[in-house]
């Protein structure tokens, strides 16, 4: 789909700018979208008659695509596909990235000159841009595909000329893995941008910064802003007014190329600007603007980092000469910045010495150092806004941190976005919250407006944050002196009044327990691997690795070469044992991935744990009300408010409020068993878990029918397993007094978990029910996904998944399955696979004494009389044996079965022969 922008829309339909903006913003446009401040709508549209449209849906049924993504996908293509034939002609990747956003740049420029009437203004303008930026643009044959490639985009995408040449650069250092900055060069979306420029008042600032300025993105909108007061009716004033306005923005970058693209950025900016109001431009115009885009002279790590200790010469893109430093840091007052994400791991050392010392408070965490570094550049009553990690708002290590901002500064708002708030960054890698705050002390009433859209996909966050709305109903207006009485001072997004104060009042998890950290092996794909590749060697001992969500039982795959007192991983570069003392007194770990809830198991005899799979020693108490208070709802909320990391730190789990009650409670402890009990028995099926039970066929059942015995036994179990821990949620909410508003901010911050019939006419769609099945089982009967949404916790069985899929009870799923006997094709023919494998494997001695046997043995073995019956089996091994056995142990067989021989081999026997 092809779009147009609103000031195109105005002038095809005879209304004003203004006019086509209001009709966007109340749904009038079909298919509009916001793009940052703007609203593209596409070509084919109509003018609107009177009437909304009330549904966005794309004509003809069409999947509609959202814009932002495909042009950023069709850039990272026409980027990759440059540079690659950039390399085959011989240039080095620093210089093919140059030539690439020469090329890109000069397009950008004759797109803006050319609009209306293409015609070759190539060599002015790759003469103006050398002269600004000193480097010569190098022509060869092969830039004539990528300079078409580059056109028919802006003519595709007019709409992302503002910062196409800023995500070509990243996608250009990124083709490049070990490109200087790659890993912590994540441009800046247009909603934050908006959001944080939008919440300062330009007008009266009289001089702007962006310290980690990238691309320019954040100035470019700043000059947006400030051209809007503007009427550009006459040219030359109007340059004068740009070339004005354009004075008060500066931004420093320590990447030099990615300095020059600012500037040719916010050049043609001025361009774009003076072009919408129908003014001719030409190439010279280009160069009349001078932004002021500084990048240091001398090698420096911490880029404007450094600026805290020394002065130093820095040099202005397009202008010659060096300038001190205070020409960029002095008199500022607003900062607008997304800095570089990046903390201690992987960090340079001399940068790590370097901000120990500067910037004591931020921990070597480059993004806090940045907040710092804000405070320290603004004058009195300036005002800052940021895109940070929101690590610092909770982290114990960021403390001092923000007790300073609290105790010096005003802060005005905060946007936590969570995970998935950028196009290009996928999953949990960046926790992101938006920062504003002004440098004045904060008055005795001054409050904090702190806006949580964490648990929304990113369309949601960004359509929110552009209508502007000021009541969003995630948000909370806190008293900035209460901050303080939160434990750590932590940013409390979520909690209502008692959670927080239960979190402060009451006593904490590291009284009854001791959460530790895990061996890290240094080298885990040589160390780790499935038990069932070492069965029977000495030197390989059962460890709990995690890597996934499981409660009460579970997750034991894996054994690790330990040999004597962990010899290998001793043996191995940047290894550390942790704990290895306390194996012996160990009877809990938990799966160090948090983004499923925290999910606590009980230790096998004989296991051992890794960093992956940290290990909790009991001090008192029961050991199931341990792990019956570990699996409830109330810890996996309070470890999402302490911890926002993708990882759960063993100090997080010691700060969970708790009480004796709980960790002595004998009904909790009983119920801890149970659920033990009904999920061991899930486990034993599946011969990937070392729970596994080997088996004999029954020769008064048919195959088909120990297999239906299976499948109902798997749903009772874990019906037993929900009803169990609805009563544990129940006992704990009891014992620590939580109200219903308490209740109603737990569902609103993990999901409502609904275990019981709710209301008496609930219903289950069997045809979306089995839909459902067909996408979510795996070759073990297993849930393929452990959540269904950004905010739920995992689901431990079938019936917890199907009730998030279809938004009602367990209880009336059970019944399904239960009462109406539901047994749909897709169940059937995995449980089969499920059974039928694991009288299989048992029958070749696994896990025990795993042996080769041919078909006729084995099938004897097995035990069954019918000829029908031993017919199906062996039809099942030679058809369907290899494929089931290799997704059953997760892609590592152990037997093989081998047509030629007739025969099911033991693979390690085989290879020892």
């Amino acid at each position: 789909m092809e779009y147009m922008s609103a000031h195109e829309a105005a002038e095809k339909w005879g209304i004003t700018k203004r006019r086509v903006q209001m009709l966007c913003a109340s749904n009038r446009i079909d298919e509009a979208v916001r793009v940052g401040n703007m609203w593209i709508i596409p070509t084919d549209a109509e003018k609107p008659a009177d009437g909304r449209i009330k549904d966005k849906k794309a004509k003809d049924d069409k999947v509609f695509k959202n814009p932002i993504r495909t042009a950023r996908n069709r850039i990272k293509a026409i980027t990759t596909s440059g540079m690659r034939k950039m390399s085959l002609h011989g240039l080095a990747h620093d210089d093919a990235k140059l030539s690439f956003v020469m090329l890109f740049a000069s397009e950008l420029m004759q797109f803006y000159i050319t609009k209306a009437e293409r015609n070759d203004y190539s060599s002015s303008v790759n003469a103006a841009l050398e002269r600004i930026t000193r480097h010569n643009v190098i022509e060869y044959e092969g830039n004539a595909v990528i300079r078409a490639n580059i056109r028919e985009f802006l003519k595709d995408n007019p709409f992302c000329c503002d910062d196409a040449l800023s995500w070509a650069y990243q996608y250009a250092n990124k083709v490049d893995p070990g490109a200087s900055y790659s890993n912590t060069q994540f441009f800046t979306e247009k909603y934050m941008i908006t959001t944080l420029v939008d919440s300062i008042n330009l007008v009266s600032r009289k001089k702007v910064l962006d310290p980690a300025c990238g691309g320019g993105n954040f100035l470019l909108y700043c000059l947006d802003v400030l051209a809007e007061r503007y009427s550009f009716d006459d040219k030359k004033n109007s340059m004068l007014y740009l070339q004005n306005e354009l004075s008060k923005l500066n931004g420093y970058e320590i990447d030099k190329t990615l300095a020059l693209v600012a500037s040719i950025n916010l050049r043609l900016k001025c361009l774009a600007i003076l072009s919408e109001h129908g003014h001719t431009i030409d190439v010279e115009d280009f160069e009349r603007f001078l932004p002021n885009i500084y990048y240091p002279e001398r090698d420096t790590v911490p880029g404007a980092l450094d600026i805290t200790n020394v002065e130093f010469e820095v040099l202005k893109v397009g202008a010659l000469g060096s300038y001190n430093s205070n020409v960029v840091f002095s008199g500022v007052d607003a900062i607008v910045t997304n800095p570089p994400f990046q903390t201690i791991k992987g960090m340079p050392e001399s940068l790590k010495e370097y901000l120990k010392a500067a910037y004591p408070k931020s921990k070597c965490d480059m993004c806090n150092a940045f907040i710092e570094l804000s405070y320290k550049l603004l004058e009195d009553e300036g005002i800052a806004g940021l895109v940070t990690q929101n690590s610092w708002m909770y982290l114990d290590s960021f403390e001092e941190l923000r007790q300073a901002l609290l105790l010096d500064c005003s802060i005005d708002q905060i946007w936590e976005l969570g995970s998935n708030a950028f196009y290009d960054l996928s999953g949990e890698k960046s926790n992101v919250a938006l920062l504003l705050y002004r440098k004045t002390e904060p008055e005795s009433g001054s409050a904090v407006r702190l806006i949580s859209l964490k648990t929304m996909e990113l369309t949601a966050k960004e359509s929110l944050l552009a209508s502007k709305k000021d009541n969003i109903n995630t948000e909370k207006i806190i008293l900035q002196s209460d901050i303080f009485n939160n434990e750590g001072s932590r940013f409390d997004m979520i909690s209502s009044r008692g959670l927080r104060t239960l979190l402060i009042s009451s006593e904490k998890y590291e009284e009854y327990a001791v959460p530790m950290q895990g061996t890290s092996t240094g080298n885990a794909k040589e160390l780790i691997d499935f038990y069932w590749n070492h069965i029977n060697d000495k030197d390989w001992i059962l460890v709990s690795k995690g890597g996934g969500y499981s409660r009460w039982c579970g997750l034991n795959h894996y054994c690790v070469k330990w040999g004597k007192e962990g010899q290998y991983i001793k043996a191995t570069k940047g290894s550390a044992i942790r704990n290895a003392s306390y194996f012996d007194q160990t009877q809990m770990v938990f799966s160090d991935t948090g983004t499923s809830g925290l999910n606590v198991r009980e230790v096998l005899p004989g296991q051992i744990f890794v960093a992956s799979g940290p290990g909790i020693r009991i001090k008192k108490g029961k050991t199931n009300a341990h792990l019956a208070f570990l699996n409830s709802r109330i810890a996996s909320y309070y470890i999402r408010l302490l911890s926002p990391k993708l990882t759960i730190a063993a100090g997080y789990i010691a700060k969970l409020p708790t009480c004796l009650n709980i960790m002595q409670s004998t009904e909790l402890d009983e119920y801890g068993k149970r659920c033990i009990e009904a999920k061991r028995h899930r486990l034993a099926k599946r011969a990937c878990n070392i729970e596994f039970m080997p088996l004999h066929h029954f020769k008064d059942y048919t195959y088909q029918e120990m297999a239906f015995r299976w499948f109902m036994e798997d749903i009772n179990d874990e019906w037993i397993q929900l009803q169990l821990e609805a009563r544990i949620d129940t006992y704990i909410e009891k014992e620590l007094s939580l109200s219903t508003e308490d209740l109603e901010t737990i569902n609103n911050s993990i999901g409502n978990k609904k275990v019981f019939v709710q209301v008496s006419d609930e219903t289950v769609d069997l045809q979306e029910l089995e839909s459902i099945l067909k996408k979510s089982i795996d070759s073990n009967c297993n849930i393929v996904r452990t959540k269904i949404e950004k905010k739920a916790l995992g689901c431990d069985g079938l019936l917890e998944y199907i009730s998030q899929k279809l938004n009602t009870s367990c209880e009336s799923i059970y019944k399904v399955f239960a009462d109406q006997a539901f047994y749909p094709s897709i169940m059937k023919e995995h449980y089969e696979n499920l059974y039928l494998h694991s009288v299989v494997v048992s029958a070749l001695g696994y896990p025990y004494k795993p042996v080769s046997m041919n078909l006729d043995e084995l099938t004897k073995k097995i035990g069954t009389d019918n000829e029908e019956q031993v017919a199906f089996v062996q039809n099942w091994i030679i058809e369907q044996f290899n494929d089931v056995h290799f997704e059953a142990l997760m892609k590592s067989p152990v037997f093989e079965f081998i047509p030629s021989q007739n025969k099911i081999v033991y693979r390690r026997e085989e290879k020892d022969e």
